[in-house]
C-alpha cells in the first residue's frame, strides 16, 4: 500500500473522525440528560392506570393507522423513483423495514437501509435512492408546516399568544424547505462549484477522489432535478397529505383514549410538534426530544398535568417503536422471502 492510499491519511481524516465522534458523544449526552429529566417527571405508580385507559379497540385502530402510514410512504417512494415500476411485493417490505431501522438505530443510520435495499433488491443507483429519500423527508416537513400553519388562524386561545412568533417560524421553515426540495439540483451544483478548491486539495492525497465525488454529485443533481417536474412534485405532495393524515390519526386515536379533549386545531398543533421532534438529528433514536415535545404540547395546549403529559409522551413514543418493530419484522421476513429483481428485469415487472 502506497502512502497516498492509506485510509484516513493525514490530518483531514483524523479531524473528520474526531468531529463525528464528538457529534455522537453530544447526541448521547443530550439524550441522557433529556431522558433523566423526563423520567423524573413521570408518576410511574400511576403509569399502569394510564395504560388501562386505552381500550383494545384504540390500540388496534392506532396500529391500522400506522400501517396505512407506511403504505402511503411506499406509494410516495414509488412516485419519487418515477423512472420505472417498482413491484409492491418488494417496495412495501423495504419501506416497513426501513421505517423500523430509522426508529431503532441511533444517529439516523437507519436511513441508509433504504438506499442499500433499493440497490440490492430493485437495482436502483445510490443517487436514485438518495434523491427519493431526501424528497420524501422534505415533503413530510412541508406538509407538517402547511397543516400546522393552517391551524393557527382557527386555533383556540392556547395558540393565540404565540401566533405571531409561530407564523414567522413556520413561514421561514416552509420557504427554506420548498426551495431546498424544488431547486435541489441547482443547489447541489452550486455546492459542487464552491467545493472544487477543497476537492482539488483532496485529489493530491487521494487520486481519483475529486473525479468520483464530482460524478456522484452531478448524478445526484440530475436526480433532484426530476422533482421539479410539476406532475411528479404534485403527485408526491398529494400522497404526503395522506402520510400526514395517517400519522395524525395514529396519535389522535391514542390521545383521545387518554382523555385529551381539545379543539381540532389544537390537536393539530400538539401532534405536529410530536412529528417535528421525530426529525430532530442530535439525539439517539429521538429519545428524550420526542417525549419532551409531547410534554410541551400537552401541558401548554391541552392543560394536562405535567406528570401525565410526560407519561403520555413515553406511551406515544413507545407505541410508535412497538408498531415500527412489528411491521419491520414483517417487512424483514417478506424481503427475504421475495427474490430480488434480476438487473435485466428491473423495468419489466409492473405493479
Amino acid at each position: 500500500m502506497t502512502e497516498s492510499n492509506k485510509p484516513n491519511d493525514g490530518p483531514t481524516g483524523a479531524k473528520g473522525s474526531r468531529r463525528q465522534l464528538l457529534a455522537r458523544a453530544a447526541s448521547i449526552a443530550i439524550t441522557g440528560i433529556l431522558l433523566a429529566d423526563l423520567i423524573g417527571r413521570v408518576n410511574w405508580a400511576e403509569f399502569d392506570q394510564m395504560l388501562g385507559r386505552v381500550a383494545l379497540s384504540s390500540w388496534v385502530g392506532a396500529l391500522l393507522a400506522y400501517l396505512a402510514l407506511n403504505l402511503f410512504r411506499a406509494l410516495r417512494f414509488r412516485i419519487l423513483l418515477d423512472k420505472r415500476e417498482s413491484p409492491w411485493r418488494i417496495l412495501i417490505p423495504i419501506t416497513l423495514y426501513h421505517n423500523f431501522l430509522v426508529r431503532a438505530l441511533p444517529f439516523k443510520l437507519g436511513e441508509l437501509s433504504y438506499i442499500v435495499l433499493l440497490r440490492s433488491r430493485l437495482n436502483y443507483t445510490m443517487e436514485e435512492g438518495l434523491s427519493s429519500l431526501f424528497g420524501a423527508r422534505v415533503l413530510e416537513l412541508l406538509i407538517i408546516v402547511m397543516v400546522f400553519a393552517s391551524s393557527i388562524p382557527a386555533s383556540a386561545e392556547q395558540l393565540a399568544a404565540q401566533r405571531d412568533e409561530l407564523t414567522i417560524v413556520i413561514a421561514i421553515a416552509f420557504v427554506i424547505s420548498g426551495i431546498g426540495l424544488y431547486f435541489g439540483g441547482s443547489l447541489i451544483r452550486a455546492f459542487q462549484g464552491r467545493a472544487q478548491p477543497i476537492l482539488t486539495l483532496a485529489e493530491r492525497r487521494r487520486p481519483g477522489l475529486a473525479a468520483g465525488l464530482n460524478s456522484r454529485l452531478a448524478h445526484l443533481g440530475e436526480e433532484m432535478d426530476r422533482i421539479r417536474q410539476p406532475r411528479l412534485f404534485l403527485a408526491a405532495l398529494f400522497t404526503t397529505c395522506f402520510t400526514y393524515t395517517s400519522s395524525f390519526l395514529t396519535n389522535y386515536i391514542l390521545l383521545r383514549a387518554l382523555g385529551v379533549d381539545v379543539q381540532l386545531p389544537v390537536f393539530i398543533a400538539i401532534i405536529s410538534l410530536g412529528m417535528f421532534a421525530s426529525a430532530f438529528p442530535f439525539t439517539v433514536s429521538g429519545f428524550g426530544v420526542v417525549e419532551g415535545a409531547w410534554l410541551f404540547g400537552l401541558t401548554r395546549f391541552a392543560s394536562m398535568p405535567e406528570a401525565d403529559a410526560a407519561a403520555a409522551g413515553f406511551l406515544l413514543h413507545g407505541f410508535q417503536i412497538f408498531a415500527a418493530a412489528l411491521y419491520g419484522l414483517l417487512g424483514y421476513l417478506l424481503i427475504h422471502i421475495s427474490a430480488p429483481l434480476p438487473a435485466n428485469d428491473a423495468t419489466s415487472e409492473i405493479k
